[in-house]
């Protein structure tokens, strides 16, 4: 099953009339964006699962913080994958299929994932009837596990789509939808210091306008950096950008946290300029490392299965992470350098070997990849 944010069709393009029996080209470099950006999903679960267990001055607590600090670039490059499928103009995709299709993916991914999640937590403890208990239950199953609020987001950008395509036509548009979401959805939302998180939802606060915006404005960035070439020096002051924004969000944190005593994850935010600034940068250089590369047979057989799996990985590694802790695992049982590395692999391969056997069932499938 498809998840385009994870898992893409082979070409973003639909072939002319007269090339309708040429292969299509797999976009490959879009999946070593999706593989780059799940593995950073799991390093920022497995950075910010210890920040509590060690002093903010400390050598442990600034390597979780810089591991977090540069990975989260992750979730917005999931956005900016879709774009590149689901914004091109010479695909086909309608209001009805983006309901019936993806949107419907995402409700049913949600709705298994998030019963698995509660009742992991249910696990160990006296059943209880009472309607304050069963109410909480309900409750914790709609707003689902932390990070299954991506979800949710990812509906309501799709959502949009049919309105965000016409735009894609249109140099001009485009940049004018990029300079209205980076005001509205990305600088506002940081000048008031997100009263709102970028990690909210509408079961948490509603739909708002300028948060659903800002992930708007990174699946048409992630349109525009695959559709359109960019001249040295702009590819040059992007990465340049994407480094100040990088150290912006380790340093910064660092600092904010040290003056608080504890951590101030205002600059962790997805919809800050410092983040979007490092996900253009970490987007461009993969497109540009691996855009042109032809890769050997058995690299594309195994990046393919990584890119397939992605999002089952995504999905599952919060219960990996959360269960290989609760047996006394963490990542201050030795120095942190290699600690934090090796619980982000160990926890990635295990999630992954679950959900390559679960997607063997057809059944399964449907919610794991």
């Amino acid at each position: 099953m498809n998840q385009d944010a994870f898992y893409s069709p082979s070409s973003d393009a639909t072939p002319a009339p007269e090339a309708k029996t040429k292969p299509k080209k797999r976009v490959w470099y879009a999946d070593v964006i999706r593989v780059t950006a799940t593995a950073m999903v799991v390093l920022i679960h497995v950075a910010s699962k210890d920040f509590h267990r060690v002093d903010v001055d400390s050598f442990h607590w600034q390597l979780l913080n810089a591991v977090n600090g540069f990975s989260r670039v992750s979730v917005p490059l999931f956005f900016m994958v879709s774009g590149i499928f689901f914004l091109s103009p010479k695909k086909e995709v309608t209001a009805q299929s983006i309901f019936t299709k993806n949107i419907w993916r995402l409700a049913k991914a949600f709705i298994f994932w998030s019963a698995v999640y509660v009742l992991y937590e249910r696990i160990g403890e006296t059943p209880e009837v009472s309607p304050e208990a069963v109410e909480q239950t309900w409750w914790e199953f709609i707003r689902g596990n932390f990070h299954l609020w991506f979800l949710y987001r990812l509906a309501e950008v799709y959502a949009i789509v049919p309105i965000l395509r016409p735009i894609t036509r249109d140099k001009r548009l485009i940049y004018y939808f990029l300079a209205v979401s980076i005001i509205v959805g990305i600088l506002t939302p940081t000048y008031r210091q997100f009263p709102i998180r970028s990690t909210d939802t509408l079961i948490d606060n509603g739909i708002n306008f300028d948060i659903t915006l800002g992930y708007a404005g990174y699946m048409v960035l992630g349109y525009f950096l695959h559709a359109y070439g960019l001249p040295k020096k702009v590819r040059r002051l992007i990465y340049i950008f994407g480094g100040v924004g990088a150290a912006v969000t380790i340093i910064g944190t660092s600092v904010l946290s040290l003056q608080e005593g504890s951590l101030n994850n205002i600059l962790y935010e997805y919809l800050t300029p410092n983040v979007m600034a490092a996900s253009a940068a970490v987007f461009l250089f993969l497109k540009q490392r691996f855009a042109d590369r032809e890769l050997e047979t058995g690299r594309k057989r195994m990046l393919l299965k990584l890119s397939q799996h992605s999002f089952g990985v995504y999905l599952i590694h919060v219960l990996i992470r959360d269960l290989i802790w609760r047996a006394g695992w963490n990542t201050t049982l030795f120095t942190p350098i290699l600690s934090l590395p090796l619980s982000a692999v160990v926890i990635a391969l295990i999630s992954y070997a679950l959900i390559a056997i679960l997607s063997r069932n057809k059944w399964f499938r449907n919610v794991v990849s």
